[in-house]
């Protein structure tokens, strides 16, 4: 066997040196990529929980009578069932954007369909508006009814309170049938 130079002693353990700083290298990356993606995923749940906590907080606004004195209102959302509030909804005074009379053709006759009581009340005439909402033999329309509808806008802005820095806002309309003559308060 004959021996190598003293130039080539050691070669071989650099080159592994290097091959395993290499390796070593993309098990780094590969670790910061799987935490970056973890975060990512987290965020957007976060995300998802607060536009859900924004929808709970104007549903449970318009789920009152919200037209007679409109408010802010702040809601304490549970999303995980601990009984500790996980975001707070922050819904603003809802805000009358415009009030729109009802056609005739838009409201039911038939004494079957769910909205048939409310629509009765519409054409009664008791505004004395310029139909009595009756239609015609030949079906068509009378005019306008004797409702309105008003357009509403609820907003909701929700910032997380476990600090993850989510802050979303949400926006919903809303129409409430009001007798026409009244307009937006």
């Amino acid at each position: 066997m004959r021996r190598l130079s003293a130039r080539q002693s050691g070669v071989t353990l650099v080159v592994t040196l290097i091959f395993l700083a290499m390796f070593m290298g993309i098990v780094v990356m590969i670790m910061n990529s799987s935490v970056i993606n973890t975060k990512i995923a987290a965020n957007q749940q976060y995300g998802v929980e607060a536009r859900g906590a924004a929808q709970q907080g104007i549903e449970q606004v318009i789920s009152q009578d919200f037209t007679a004195n409109p408010v802010a209102t702040s809601v304490p959302v549970d999303v995980n069932g601990d009984g500790t509030p996980d975001y707070t909804a922050q819904v603003a005074a809802p805000v009358c954007k415009a009030t729109k009379q009802i056609a005739d053709t838009q409201l039911t006759t038939d004494p079957t369909n769910a909205n048939y009581a409310a629509d009765s009340s519409c054409f009664s005439g008791v505004n004395n508006n310029s139909d009595t909402g009756v239609l015609t033999a030949a079906g068509t329309p009378g005019g306008m009814s004797n409702c309105s509808a008003t357009q509403w806008d609820v907003a909701a802005n929700v910032t997380d309170t476990n600090a993850t820095s989510v802050n979303t806002t949400l926006h919903q309309g809303v129409a409430v049938r009001v007798l026409t003559g009244a307009a937006c308060p």
